[in-house]
């Protein structure tokens, strides 16, 4: 997975990767010290990657400016 630095909707570095799955407690203990979000057991083709802690915007890499 490519990580994103900023996000493409208002600039922030306060960004997090966005996991799926059901997490164990090592996942749940990196969502709980902001490290990761969590997004859920289904996971879709079009789903978003990553989201930012400030805005709220998620996104998938790659993904043109919205």
């Amino acid at each position: 997975m490519q990580i994103a630095t900023a996000c493409p909707k208002c600039g922030s570095r306060a960004v997090l990767p966005i996991v799926y799955g059901m997490p164990g407690p090592e996942l749940t203990e990196e969502s709980l010290a902001g490290k990761v979000a969590l997004g859920g057991c289904l996971v879709f083709p079009d789903a978003p990657d990553h989201i930012c802690q400030d805005c709220g915007h998620d996104w998938r890499v790659g993904e043109a400016k919205s």
